[in-house]
């Protein structure tokens, strides 16, 4: 009787083992991709009934791996794009890669695919999104009506409402810019004020208005306390600072340091400490657009003691940007230097952050610390991509080779 219990008790263990196993490996698999050649897999769509989702990638695409680490491994994710389709992956850069990237027109990565059995596009998107987005990408390549080939199919019957072009606009802007803002064009020449009043003109103000000076920039401007009451301070924030980045970028370029200064005041004077540090890198620019190393460093100095303190993404954004446009100012890039250097002191295990440093420090001629910092930058690129890898490579051994 103890035998038989026990035989019992081993057998129930090995199968919660078992499954337990199988529940591992199927949440550390998440998406599974076939191996198979591309004409394979449309086989298999074909055998199935289902749609053919492809990942166009590249091996130095980085959006690419983080699609890969954080959004393919998701659980949801992965129940549904197993459930419903065909998957597979492709290095748009070997193999049959760019014979495919020709043949859909692929111009961004990650390009994401869906095709019918006849090699067929149904949907396409593009871009690094979210767990949500990327779901919901997927539903929409099953809905007749979302899916991109059906919206465009729509269009080119002459089905133009102004809310199919919305959509169609939307949509687009995932795969072609370009005809998405054609779109959105066609779309904003028909919308009236009642429209701009209702929920579908909010939705455009919100994804395509840029420019406060054509003319829904001016009507948003003229109606936004009416769009607050409406959809709240932070909605329509974002639009105003869209539009205030638009026109400060414009006024660097004309050099107009008076309206320059007058439009950068609400951001300086803000209690908000993202906004603040909005408005010293905007600032920064300036100065560099205009080779005023003298106020670049006093504005930089600024923000290293402030609101930039530990902000390593901004910081080495402007010592590389500095160093850049520098183009050998002793002056800036003794300040790229020092914003570098806090940069890596703040994250030491970013790529990015030990590579500006490294290029810096040998621009300015210190080899010994533009060594240790490619030599960092190099193990740190063993983690990236393959073409990461050839950069931090490249650095590196020039760096030896400094006298």
């Amino acid at each position: 009787m103890k035998k038989k219990l026990w035989s019992k008790v081993l057998s129930v263990g090995m199968l919660l083992s078992t499954c337990f196993t199988l529940q591992a490996q199927q949440s550390e698999t998440g998406i599974v991709f076939r191996k198979d050649a591309f004409a394979e897999v449309l086989k298999e769509s074909a055998r199935t009934g289902k749609l053919l989702f492809v990942d166009c990638y590249t091996s130095w695409c980085s959006p690419c791996k983080w699609m890969e680490k954080n959004v393919f491994v998701n659980d949801t994710v992965a129940a549904y794009y197993n459930t419903t389709f065909i998957n597979y992956k492709i290095d748009m850069e070997k193999g049959e890669g760019p014979a495919l990237r020709q043949r859909y027109q692929v111009q961004s990565f990650p390009t994401y695919l869906f095709l019918n059995s006849k090699g067929e596009v149904v949907h396409k998107a593009a871009s690094r999104m979210e767990m949500t987005e990327f779901v919901d990408e997927g539903k929409k390549a099953m809905d007749p009506k979302r899916s991109l080939a059906a919206m465009e199919r729509a269009f080119n019957n002459g089905q133009r409402s102004k809310e199919n072009l919305l959509s169609y606009a939307l949509a687009l802007q995932k795969s072609d810019r370009i005809k998405s803002d054609t779109v959105a064009r066609m779309l904003m020449d028909q919308l009236t004020e009642a429209d701009l009043q209702a929920p579908l003109g909010w939705q455009v103000i919100q994804t395509f208005v840029w420019d406060e000076n054509d003319k829904l920039g001016k009507y948003f401007i003229a109606h936004a306390d009416e769009y607050t009451k409406k959809y709240g301070t932070a909605a329509t924030g974002k639009v105003q600072d869209r539009l205030l980045s638009t026109a400060l970028y414009g006024l660097i370029r004309k050099k107009d340091s008076a309206a320059f200064f007058t439009r950068l005041a609400p951001w300086q004077q803000s209690q908000d400490a993202n906004v603040q540090r909005k408005a010293v890198m905007m600032e920064a620019e300036y100065y560099v657009t205009t080779a005023d190393v003298k106020n670049f460093v006093r504005v930089t100095d600024k923000g290293l003691q402030g609101v930039m303190q530990q902000d390593d993404a901004g910081l080495s954004f402007l010592a590389r940007h500095s160093q850049y446009v520098a183009a050998g100012n002793k002056g800036f890039l003794q300040q790229a230097y020092k914003l570098a250097k806090r940069a890596v002191l703040i994250a030491p295990k970013e790529y990015s952050n030990q590579g500006t440093l490294a290029r810096i420090c040998q621009e300015l001629g210190n080899k010994p610390e533009a060594l240790e910092a490619a030599e960092a930058a190099y193990q740190l690129s063993l983690l990236e991509t393959s073409k990461i890898q050839k950069i931090a490579q490249k650095e590196l051994d020039e760096i030896k080779q400094m006298k």
